[in-house]
């Protein structure tokens, strides 16, 4: 079967029918552990104790025994439902986590929230659960941290993007990549030319780049189906890598972009394609890059195992190592130490940044190379983020104060505020809650777009309620 662009996947021995690839599979089971671990334990499979089928039947079974089912699951009935963005609280494990690294007693985390030790103790324990997302934000700046780092994980949008012609943007772009009817090859007369996908292309990654995702949102659907078509009309041509290279960078840039707006699953199935997509354009280079956008997704939905092993691909030697191999490199090496920091370990974190700025100075100057960014500055940048990952905002401030100025101005509006928002965490997490507002509200004039951005909208409310 030659492949048109369109949902990548298997084809059987003998039916011909094309089907999901393994990371699609993947990205439905987790969906359906976490509905079932949501609606039988009240919490999701990712908490610390749900992360195996074994620990899934003794949590059961725990529950059980103390009479903890109840409605549905209690009733044998699971249905499954989306819950509100607004009700995704930490577990219990996560705010022992954080206050042990803090070096606090539960007395002290009380004593900060007007709460009794009882209470932490007992939410750490698993008996009470954490009963509004306010609470969670109180419990977040008791531990000096914000909100996103008790989840372990990337916040969903603060209010229904249904609601909101972001929302409309954002199903049509989710709709057309469910579609394969689309992807088929059109007649020679309305195939899109190289040149014109290339040009859009460049155009789109200057919306990201300027925070216009609503713009950029209303341009994907037609050129992703431009870049498909492309893609299968010239299979099994001599343009035919060429129009498989072009697929991959559309669908790493809707992935990027799904990202930003919260989207992870689907953001982490368009990436899935766009390896695929660069696997056929004999591009091992490009595939790299996507598996960039792999490893963010990952860690924005709290994998943060999986996102370090995606990372760790080996790059292809050939010849002389150029421009395009030592960005790609040393991305993947800011990616593997943000997935590091992520899991608290510090020296893997450091290691990686140190082995970045080896490659950064054979590289000589901040490079761009199929829309990837790497260089002195993004190492410094990444300093800058793993260190809040770290829980270490005081570290973070240092090295913001540190860096030159002129370099930061250079920075696109997307990298920009992107900066700024981190730099607000890092405030957070040393208790000015005034600075954290300021440099937050920095961000919001560089790049007023990043409203959009659930990381942006979670940081906003722990700051008002602080």
């Amino acid at each position: 079967m030659a492949p048109t662009g369109g949902v990548p996947g298997r084809t059987g021995p003998d039916d011909g029918v094309e089907r999901p690839t393994l990371l699609a599979e993947a990205v439905t089971r987790w969906e359906l552990q976490d509905e079932i671990a949501l609606h039988v334990l009240g919490r999701p499979w990712h908490d610390d104790d749900l992360r195996s089928p074994h620990g899934f039947v003794r949590a059961v079974s725990r529950r059980v025994g103390d009479g903890g089912l109840t409605g549905l699951a209690a009733a044998g009935t699971i249905a499954v439902a989306v819950r509100p963005p607004s009700d995704e609280l930490p577990s219990g494990s996560r705010v022992e986590h954080w206050r042990r690294r803090r070096g606090l007693t539960q007395h002290d985390v009380a004593r900060r929230m007007g709460r009794s030790g009882t209470w932490i103790a007992a939410i750490e324990e698993g008996v009470e659960r954490i009963p509004a997302a306010d609470t969670a934000r109180g419990i977040a700046a008791a531990l000096r941290i914000d909100l996103p780092l008790l989840l372990g994980r990337d916040p969903r949008p603060q209010f229904p993007l249904e609601n909101d012609s972001l929302g409309a943007e954002i199903e049509r772009v989710r709709e057309f990549l469910e579609r394969t009817d689309a992807m088929a090859p059109a007649p020679v007369a309305v195939i899109p030319s190289t040149a014109a996908i290339t040009g859009m292309l460049r155009t789109a990654w200057r919306t990201f780049e300027q925070v216009e995702y609503g713009r950029l949102m209303r341009a994907l659907p037609r050129l992703l189906r431009d870049a498909a078509v492309s893609d299968g009309a010239r299979a099994g041509g001599p343009d035919a890598p060429e129009a498989a290279r072009l697929l991959s960078q559309v669908y790493r840039l809707t992935a990027v972009a799904l990202h930003k707006l919260g989207e992870y699953h689907l953001s982490w199935l368009t990436a899935d394609r766009a390896i695929e997509a660069a696997r056929r354009g004999r591009d091992p280079l490009l595939a790299a890059t996507a598996l960039r956008a792999v490893s963010a997704a990952l860690l924005a939905l709290g994998r943060t195992a999986a996102a370090r092993n995606v990372t760790t691909t080996e790059l292809p030697v050939i010849g002389r190592l150029d421009d395009t191999w030592l960005v790609v490199r040393g991305a993947l090496l800011l990616q593997s130490a943000s997935a590091a920091a992520r899991t608290g370990d510090a020296a893997t974190t450091r290691e990686l940044l140190f082995s970045a700025d080896i490659v950064a100075a054979r590289l000589g100057r901040d490079t761009v190379r199929y829309g990837t960014w790497f260089g002195p500055t993004s190492i410094e940048l990444a300093r800058v983020s793993t260190a809040v990952d770290l829980g270490e905002g005081a570290d973070a401030i240092a090295v913001h104060h540190r860096m030159n100025q002129a370099r930061l101005n250079e920075l696109t509006c997307e990298q920009h505020a992107g900066h700024y928002l981190t730099l607000a965490r890092a405030h957070l997490q040393t208790g000015a809650a005034d600075r954290a507002a300021t440099a937050f509200q920095t961000s919001a004039r560089l790049a007023p777009g990043e409203s959009r951005n659930p990381l942006h909208q979670a940081i906003q409310l722990q700051i008002q309620a602080a």
